[in-house]
This record gives structure tokens, sequence and C-alpha cells, in this order.
């Protein structure tokens, strides 16, 4: 039996991917029945890849605004429709030819040979597409039929101007000596796939597997229009297929990040609550502090005045003659000798307070710095928080959640995934009633 091979473009969802959540159209028993060929943060992939032509043109610019802080970010934020990375979804047969159980709920045979075909065809991915650098490749086993998401970033060389080495679709799959463009309906990326798909073909012969549609007879001869028709109905329907599956991850998706946000939500406003007690501490500690300053200053301030006192009783001091040798005497009246008397009591206890304050002050200092502590590591949480949900692809549906504007928005995911497979079918619709009319 002829079979299909289908080429289609994925969402990218790198969690539904690696299964770090389980959508309804998994079997979670089988899940161990996956290939996993890598799994590398986005990040680390770009740092790798662009990390050193980032660095050499930084290290050019003598303007800091025109250096590149993170090329991940300003990819995503170019406005000119360029993609962080891509996926590309393969899988031969169908559900009703390939399906991954048989009968008795064992691993088909048919399952079996469609795996090794496209555990080879992963294997070679790289060597094949040099600038199609995979960051993240997984093989499937534990949904209906057998199917690789390929996610990978694109990389073109050899720019005189700006980043000599730079994300690109186009100049990459050129450079891997794919034709040029002729229209929209005929672009590089059609043409890659054609040549994949000529790869794949050939190791579906090696193990006896048919892929071309050959259509059917009718009346002893055939109709070439109805051939078409036939074949392209086979890959319509194989790639409904993938997009009904790729519906129900979105789906997933949607609903793991609403759990995500809500969960986010409840940790943020925790935190919030801390760093806003942690600010009412700080607040209180400040103004003790500066009260403890304001009342040592008094302290100094008072001090100014007795240089004042020593200089007059320092006139009224005169030379007494030792008449037994020794250290020298000097008399002096006995009022200012009683105030020097009370100046030493009030300094000794000026002297006491200080000490206290002191030790008040550094407690303070040790406390307030205890509390930036607190809020340095509170921020790092903050961080690390708003880092996963970037991640995860959520900050724009995080940042949606805590500023609503609509609900429609919210969904918008869903409904273009959903619009995509409305219009698959539609184009399944149109060859049906060719081969109707044809037949008839």
């Amino acid at each position: 039996m002829a079979k299909t091979i289908s080429f289609v473009k994925g969402k990218g969802s790198l969690r539904h991917n690696n299964r770090e959540f389980i959508a309804n159209n998994i079997d979670e028993a089988r899940v161990t029945w996956n290939t996993v060929y890598i799994q590398k943060p986005l990040q680390e992939a770009y740092e790798e890849i662009f990390g050193n032509a980032v660095s050499e043109y930084n290290a050019k610019q003598k303007r800091s605004d025109r250096k590149i802080d993170d090329y991940l970010t300003k990819i995503k934020n170019s406005g000119n429709n360029e993609k962080q990375f891509y996926e590309t979804v393969v899988q031969i047969g169908k559900r009703d030819d390939t399906g991954v159980l048989d009968e008795n709920g064992n691993l088909s045979e048919a399952a079996k040979v469609a795996r090794d075909i496209l555990d080879e065809y992963a294997r070679t991915f790289q060597e094949r597409n040099p600038n199609l650098i995979l960051f993240n490749a997984v093989l499937h086993m534990d949904e209906a039929t057998p199917h690789l998401h390929l996610d990978y970033i694109p990389v073109a060389h050899g720019y005189k101007t700006g980043l000599s080495t730079r994300n690109s679709l186009t100049k990459g799959l050129q450079e891997m000596g794919i034709a040029p463009a002729v229209s929209k309906s005929d672009t590089e990326t059609m043409h890659w796939q054609e040549r994949e798909r000529a790869y794949i073909s050939e190791l579906c012969k090696e193990h006896e597997i048919e892929i071309e549609v050959l259509g059917v007879d009718r009346d002893s001869y055939s109709i070439p229009e109805y051939k078409q028709a036939m074949r392209e109905k086979e890959a319509a329907e194989a790639e409904m297929e993938i997009l009904n599956a790729e519906k129900i991850e979105v789906e997933a998706v949607i609903a793991n990040m609403d759990q995500d946000l809500e969960a986010g939500k409840k940790e943020i406003e925790e935190q919030k609550e801390i760093l806003e007690d942690i600010n009412t501490q700080i607040s209180d500690a400040e103004k003790k502090v500066a009260a403890k300053e304001k009342t040592l200053d008094k302290i100094l301030d008072a001090g100014k005045p007795v240089e004042k006192e020593i200089a007059e009783i320092r006139s009224q001091v005169s030379d007494v003659t030792s008449f037994f040798g020794g250290e020298p005497m000097v008399k002096l009246p006995k009022k200012t000798f009683e105030k020097m008397l009370s100046k030493y009591r009030v300094a000794g206890t000026f002297e006491n307070l200080n000490r206290q304050y002191a030790g008040a002050i550094e407690a303070k200092d040790k406390t307030i710095a205890g509390l930036r502590e607190q809020i340095s590591s509170l921020k790092s949480k903050l961080r690390e928080f708003t880092d996963f949900v970037s991640e995860c692809g959520l900050m724009e549906a995080f940042k949606e959640f805590i500023r609503p504007k609509s609900m429609k928005e919210k969904l918008e995911i869903g409904k273009q995934k959903s619009k995509e497979i409305e219009m698959q079918k539609k184009k399944l619709t149109v060859i049906s009633d060719k081969k109707h009319d044809i037949a008839i």
C-alpha cells in the first residue's frame, strides 16, 4: 500500500515536544517510546551560534546604543517577521496505514518501519542541512502516528556589514545550494522540502515502502487529473492528521498557560507583600538612623563652645613655684575648678551616650544590610520567574494577564491555529469535489 510523506510547519511548542506537560492526544504510558536527539535551551543555542559574531560586532561600535545586548531578543522584536526558530513536523503515512499500535495494542510493524526511517532521517538531518542548526529534535511514538518534531535556527554567513553571521532562512537555504525563490508559490522553502522529500523517499524505498500515489483506474484506463486529485487528497488528509494533533497541542498549551499564569500571579502577589513589608522595615530603620545621626550632630555641635571655655580657663591659670621639685603645679580660682568638674561629669555622660549611639548605629547598619540582601534575593527570584515565563513563551500572555485588554486576544493563538485547520479542510473539500466531478 502506497504511503504519503508529510512536511508540515509546526507551532514550535517546545514544552509540549519535550513532554513537560501531557495533552489529551498523548498516551502517557508510551512516552518512554519517544527518542530525544537533542534538547538545548534556545538562549544557549543562540550564544553558541551567534556569540562570537555579536562580540566582534560590539567591539567595533563606538556608540553603546548600537551594541547588541541579546541577539535572541533582537530577533524577537525586529518587526521584520523574523522568527527566532522554525519547526518542521515530518510524518510517514497516516493513522489508518501507519498507526503506532496494532489491533492487540502492541507496536505495529508499519510503525516500526516508519520509526526506523524517521530515526535515520533525523540522525542525518544536520549533516545534510549545515545551515539549519538543530537545538531540539524529538521522535514521538506516544501519539497516533510516528512523527518527528525538528526545531532549528537558520544561519547565514559572510555579511560585510552588521553581524557577519545572522539568523536568515532565505540566505541560509541558498547557502546550502537551494535554488532561489521564483514566486510566492515557488520559494526556497518549497525547493528545500522537495529535496528532503526525495531523500526520505529513497529511505522508504530501501525499506520497500511505496510512496508515490498512483491513483486508480476507471473502466480499464487511467485519468491523469484523477491521479493528481487523489495524490493531493492523500497528502491533504495526512497533513490534516498532523494539524489536528497540533490543534490539540495548542489547546493544551493555552490550558497549561492559564494554570502557569494563575500560579505565577499568586507567587508574585506573595513576593510583593514580602517586598512591601521589607520596604516598610527599611523605611523605619532609615528614620531611626536619621534620628540618631541628628542626635549625634547635636552632641558634636554642643562640643564646639567648649573650645572657648578652655581658652577662658587657661587665661585664669597661673604657675605655682614647686619647692620639692617634680611635676610643675598651677593654681586657678575655686569657682573655675568646680565648673571644670561639672563639665568633666557631663563629658563622661556624653562619652557613654556616644558609645551607645555608635553601637546602635552599627546594629542598624547590619539590619539594613541584611534587609538589602533580602531585597536583592527577592528581586533575583522575581527575575527568575520572569525568565521562566519568557522561556515558556508566556510573556505576552502574562502581560495580558496582569493588564487585560481583551479576552479575544488571550485566545489568539488557538484561533489562529483553528483558522489554519479550517483552510486545510477547505482544501480537502475542493480536492474531493474535483475528484467527484472527474468521476462523473
